[in-house]
């Protein structure tokens, strides 16, 4: 609008001259012929001016009536992410938003095929052959993923008179005694009527070829009457478990492994009610656990890389937890004082084994 009112300003002023024209015309004479040659080109001048901006007008409407993008943005280049870059999730602090151009008005160019760009989820957590071929993790309770029905179980007695257990002499704290009204011995060998020896850990040696990552459930070592309870327990490698003191004394839990990456520790336990968590980096077939305030008490600890061990009940008797996978197995039996055995079995399908244990005294006839 301002371009019309511009050309009719000037359209007002070629009149100006026009007019005086007119007049030469009428009262022309040969003086007057120089003037004619001033006036005539201003007259031109000013048609072409007009001429030119009534030519000129119409692309300026035709550009303001174009269809305005409303909402299209586009990224800066410093925004733009290749294809081998994370995506990021957060504005960049500075950026703008950049309107799109109407499409008229971009060069022309030859449509391209799309890149295919990595979703989210593929950038953060990328998929490779190797890790497809790895054995399923095991779930938060340590059972392995096996469709195979398979289960071990048997029984571990012992050969051999055992030595008489010894009576502990707890007077060094007289609240250790008052916990107990009967005395209490060593349990060294524990042995039922039957002969059955409890407290041996049984687990498969070798044969497994899967990893197993650690249960979240917390097996707890207890220091209760003095004594460590279980006086033999299992965990699997980096598994946590919790040592609690029960007892309304100061125990130190002294831990001595001596396998790989599994490292001594000796602390107090002043407080009863006190539970402090640990766990072992490597398998190792007895940690031995101690006090050294209370001499007599001991504990044994079995690391092992997967979830099929057991502890022998009060008559001797075991069974492995279940979803065993089919495969040929080197199964021991080891107790703190009888040693260790071992059996070599070969399980498919459904299968129901029984392995048996028998485990000496040592140095008995």
């Amino acid at each position: 609008m301002n371009t019309v009112f511009s050309a009719g300003a000037q359209l007002t002023k070629c009149r100006g001259v026009l007019h005086p024209m007119s007049e030469f015309t009428q009262n022309s004479s040969p003086d007057d012929k120089p003037r004619l040659v001033v006036v005539v080109p201003v007259i031109l001048v000013c048609l072409g001016a007009i001429f030119f901006l009534f030519n000129s007008t119409p692309w300026v409407r035709k550009e303001s009536s174009l269809p305005q993008t409303n909402g299209v943005s586009e990224a800066p280049a410093a925004m733009m992410r290749t294809k081998h870059e994370p995506l990021n999730q957060n504005k960049v602090p500075g950026s703008r938003t950049l309107s799109r151009p109407p499409s008229r008005l971009l060069p022309q160019r030859r449509a391209e095929a799309p890149q295919e760009v990595p979703s989210a989820t593929a950038v953060l957590q990328p998929q490779t052959a190797a890790a497809a071929s790895e054995p399923a993790p095991v779930p938060a309770g340590g059972a392995f993923l096996s469709t195979a029905d398979i289960e071990i179980s048997g029984q571990v007695t012992l050969s051999g008179t055992p030595p008489p257990e010894i009576r502990i002499d707890m007077s060094s704290d007289a609240r250790c005694g008052q916990l107990h009204n009967t005395p209490v011995t060593t349990r060294h060998y524990l042995v039922d009527k039957d002969g059955g020896l409890p407290n041996v850990f049984v687990y498969i040696k070798s044969g497994l070829n899967g990893k197993w990552a650690a249960p979240a459930q917390e097996p707890l070592l207890d220091q209760i009457g003095c004594l460590y309870e279980p006086y033999v327990m299992g965990v699997m490698v980096n598994q946590k478990f919790q040592i609690k003191n029960s007892d309304p004394t100061l125990h130190n839990v002294h831990a001595t492994p001596y396998q790989g990456d599994n490292r001594e520790f000796n602390f107090a336990q002043p407080s009863q009610g006190q539970v402090n968590e640990k766990s072992f980096p490597n398998q190792e077939g007895f940690v031995r656990f101690k006090c050294n305030v209370h001499p007599w008490m001991f504990a044994y600890v079995g690391v092992v890389e997967h979830p099929f061990f057991a502890v022998t009940s009060a008559d001797g008797t075991f069974r492995l937890p279940p979803n065993l996978p089919p495969g040929t197995y080197t199964l021991e039996a080891v107790h703190p004082k009888a040693g260790s055995a071992t059996r070599q079995i070969t399980v498919n399908g459904s299968d129901r084994k029984t392995v048996d244990f028998t485990l000496r005294v040592p140095n008995s006839p």
